[in-house]
């Protein structure tokens, strides 16, 4: 029997398996019957009808800035995804899932109730920061202080980390998705062009940037006319959306540096040593580590996917469960009123 590890997001879902690495990577959408609310596809296919959905179908993300919206959906998603992972087999295998640093108990408890329908025997629970850490090739149980910065689909959270724990922590809704809407937003009022969601990332993944690229890249973007309702096409460049997700990126380091002014002095004169951690898909997005690095004097240290950090550093714990004492639900050693 293997173990597996689950970083639950909500952008995608990331699967690894003891002795195997990284086994699945997939979106976090469930398509559903709207009127029995039966699961008709999950993952990839599922994503590919978000916006295109007739009717009778409905795509979702159950997972939202982290959270569990529909225990029943994500439980149904994440026994699929298990599935495709390999663990379908007669034996029930542990799950160690990841979480963020301020989710209540009720809402830890939803995922470890999602966990146990997807088919696990035990679920254990672990703290994103720290994984991230590790996963990024830093030692999470150092003394001194860390800054991990994980920038995900629906929140960026934020936390400085010492001796395998969180001591302070934020999470603030500017993250992927925020930038996408900032995108949309952006077309819409001087472009008088509409488009969905997946466009909208679409784009921010191929010509987005914080900072100046070297090269000047443009795309052509097609939608519908917010003025007449009409088909529209219009060709957008890299430096016009400089200030739109720059605008974004001035919201995440006003609260990296709120989290560092709560952060006891010992371990933010670390920070200048060790600098910021840099994860999540959020933190591909051109340019947002030197933007970060610039604006604070400190070193920034991204891997090269850093949206599989989590997922990397839960890997590496998952020989240890066996090691654990029976009844042992969480590995998450948290600290009540963080942040």
């Amino acid at each position: 029997m293997f173990d597996f590890g689950m970083d639950l997001g909500t952008s995608s879902v990331l699967i690894c398996r003891q002795g195997k690495g990284i086994v699945l990577h997939e979106p976090s959408v469930v398509a559903v019957q709207r009127r029995s609310g039966q699961v008709v596809s999950v993952g990839e296919k599922a994503r590919e009808m978000l916006g295109r959905t007739p009717e009778a179908l409905l795509a979702v993300r159950p997972v939202r800035g982290g959270v569990i919206t529909d225990c029943e959906i994500t439980g149904a998603m994440a026994r699929t995804f298990l599935k495709r992972a390999g663990g379908n087999g007669m034996f029930r295998p542990n799950l160690l899932i990841c979480i963020p640093p301020l989710v209540s108990e009720l809402e830890e408890r939803a995922v470890i109730d999602a966990g146990l329908q997807a088919g696990a025997a035990r679920v254990y629970l672990m703290e994103q920061p720290v994984a991230a850490a590790a996963g990024a090739g830093v030692d999470p149980h150092s003394p001194k202080g860390t800054l991990v910065v994980d920038i995900g689909g629906g929140t960026t959270d934020i936390a400085v980390i010492s001796m395998g724990a969180v001591v302070r922590a934020i999470s603030i809704r500017i993250a992927g998705d925020s930038c996408d809407d900032a995108i949309q937003g952006y077309l819409k009022q001087e472009h008088d062009l509409y488009i969905g969601a997946s466009t909208a990332e679409q784009i921010k993944c191929t010509i987005g940037c914080v900072l100046p690229r070297e090269e000047e890249l443009q795309m052509t973007i097609r939608g519908r006319r917010v003025s007449d309702g009409l088909p529209g096409c219009i060709t957008v460049t890299s430096n016009e959306l400089i200030p739109v997700l720059q605008e974004q990126a001035q919201q995440i380091l006003a609260a990296i540096c709120g989290l560092i002014e709560m952060t006891p002095p010992e371990l933010a004169g670390d920070l200048t040593e060790t600098g910021i951690v840099l994860a999540g898909g959020g933190a591909k997005l051109y340019g947002i580590d030197r933007y970060l690095s610039q604006e604070m004097g400190l070193e920034t240290h991204i891997s090269d996917e850093p949206e599989t950090c989590v997922i990397k550093g839960t890997g590496q714990v998952l020989h240890n469960l066996r090691h654990m004492q029976e009844g042992v639900i969480n590995l998450a050693r948290r600290r009540r009123g963080i942040g």
